[in-house]
């Protein structure tokens, strides 16, 4: 597969991009599992249940010890939407794929690759990244200047992806009430028109 390439000094502050394929897959999910069990524990209340009880229940050997359980149970109370749902799915995957991958496997790979662009949360990436190079070449600014250190666009999509999915985990909810209570949805939520409209 022809990989594009994004300049990584364009984007700095998403941490994913100093990390390696693999971390950046690993570390990707764990921020959305932290999120999601933070989302879970907001929730949970805590009247009927003690913090030992609270802390059980991700423990280990608890119910929702894994992601995959977390988010299940986040999309069953309606805390988070369908497509919210689909890329978190997306992003286990591809998370399992790095954890479990004896050989070297990247972002360049088409099975991570197809994955990474089948996101929702790609199409918002994807705006975020409009200068790179189809062809894997120093990366252009708007003024022509050209910069030397590139990263894979499917490994900058992603990282931009699970910060996007991170503000959807936490914000799902809230935006969907606003519209059942008919508060219209605020110009900096724009973005997440999808979920004030399902």
């Amino acid at each position: 597969m022809d990989e594009a390439c994004i300049d990584l000094n364009v984007k700095r502050g998403f941490d994913l991009f100093d990390e390696s394929d693999r971390g950046a897959a690993i570390v990707g999910a764990a921020l959305l599992e932290d999120t999601l069990a933070t989302l879970l524990k907001d929730n949970m209340s805590s009247v009927a249940m003690s913090q030992k009880q609270v802390r059980d229940i991700f423990d280990l050997s608890g119910p929702l010890s894994n992601f995959s359980a977390k988010i299940s149970i986040a999309f069953a109370f309606a805390f988070i939407d369908k497509v919210t749902f689909n890329d978190l799915q997306i992003v286990r995957k591809i998370r399992n794929s790095f954890a479990h991958s004896a050989g070297k496997l990247s972002f360049a790979d088409v099975s991570i690759a197809s994955q990474v662009q089948n996101m929702y949360c790609f199409r918002y990436a994807k705006d975020q990244l409009p200068f790179f190079s189809s062809e894997c070449k120093l990366m252009v600014d708007e003024h022509g200047r050209s910069y030397g250190e590139l990263l894979p666009f499917s490994k900058a999509a992603f990282s931009i992806a699970i910060q996007h999915l991170q503000t959807r985990v936490m914000f799902s909810s809230t935006i969907r009430k606003m519209r059942q209570d008919g508060i219209e949805l605020p110009l900096r939520f724009i973005v997440f028109k999808d979920i004030y409209d399902s």
